[in-house]
């Protein structure tokens, strides 16, 4: 009966976590689409310093969409890094910060670029395991599963 519930809601979970997938796609599909105002203001102020900047704005909030679309639909290390590395690379490109900011945003990314080339990631599609280092999870998974019955 217990292993009938948490099945459940497990799927429960996978369905609610698709719902969001999809409002995301639909409201990045929006942010694209509300893109050629911004678009148009960039060119009618092209030689102002800052239009350049406030587009590329823009088009970063819908890449980082676009990459959280990813990370819903196929959860995996790799996904949140990504996501992670954009969101920091935002900041400092479009943000106006320090020098000492700007050393601690490329440190932050040189952490992450890391994290992804010295763990073991997931390489298969189908498995959700977030950060996967020398451990046998499906050892442990093995012992939870028989622990439960």
């Amino acid at each position: 009966m217990w292993k009938k519930l948490r099945d459940m809601i497990a799927n429960s979970c996978d369905i609610l976590e698709l719902l969001m997938a999809l409002l995301v796609l639909l409201a990045t599909v929006v942010g694209i689409v509300s893109l050629w105002e911004p678009f148009v203001a960039f060119v009618e102020n092209r030689y102002d310093g800052t239009a350049l900047l406030t587009f590329v704005g823009y088009v970063f909030n819908v890449v980082i969409a676009i990459e959280f679309l990813k990370m819903l639909s196929h959860p995996s290390a790799d996904t949140v890094l990504e996501v992670l590395t954009f969101l920091v690379a935002r900041h400092m490109i479009i943000v106006h910060t320090a020098v000492v900011e700007n050393f601690i945003s490329i440190i932050c990314i040189a952490i992450l670029f890391a994290m992804k080339k010295f763990l073991k990631l997931p390489t298969s599609k189908d498995r959700a395991d977030i950060f996967v280092s020398d451990y046998d999870w499906d050892k442990l998974r093995k012992k939870r599963k028989e622990h439960r019955e």
